[in-house]
């Protein structure tokens, strides 16, 4: 695993080391050593599985609160997507930034979204899986959001929304950060 650091203070795009033969291809996931090495602590307590199937469609931007933030490992298994991470932890250097990366099937590629971040994704084509491995329990007490067009982030999604759940319309708005900037990671 190559970890390469994102704009986001402690986030990574991680790029998996596929090796292939006549049978197909092999590639480690998850390495407790690995991420260590990088100065990431991170169990996996939960992992969840979501389909989108209609190209355009946002899910996001989501996070769980203190005392129990969340850490994601995220990636595509299927179809493309438009990641992006949203740092809302007011401690943070890079606190109202965000970054994007394009994750897809056959790119081996993921990203580690640190604890305290809000994550969500636009799928880029139809029939979109994407998988998360989860660094804290679900706790709905501390789930909260952003909508997907709060201007105090002001993520540019590739494409119009064509499907964004109620839930995710209904988040109220941030207050103003001092300095939004962003980063899409090539």
């Amino acid at each position: 695993m190559q970890f390469e650091p994102l704009p986001i203070e402690g986030a990574f795009r991680i790029h998996l080391a596929p090796r292939g033969d006549d049978r197909g291809v092999f590639a480690r996931t998850w390495c407790l050593d690995s991420f260590a090495e990088h100065g990431v602590k991170f169990e996996v307590v939960q992992a969840n599985y979501s389909e989108t199937r209609i190209r355009g469609t946002i899910r996001g931007m989501h996070h769980q609160r203190a005392p129990r933030p969340d850490a994601k490992i995220v990636r595509s298994t299927r179809g493309r997507i438009f990641e992006v991470i949203a740092d809302v932890r007011p401690d943070s250097p890079s606190y109202g930034q965000w970054c994007a990366t394009e994750l897809g099937e056959g790119t081996f590629t993921m990203v580690y979204v640190p604890p305290g971040c809000a994550q969500g994704f636009q799928s880029i084509t139809d029939d979109v899986v994407v998988e998360y491995l989860m660094g804290e329990r679900y706790d709905s007490s501390l789930y909260f959001g952003f909508r997907y067009d709060d201007p105090a982030i002001g993520i540019e999604w590739p494409l119009p929304a064509s499907v964004v759940t109620p839930q995710d319309m209904s988040w109220p708005p941030l207050p103003t950060l001092a300095a939004s900037r962003h980063t899409v990671a090539a």
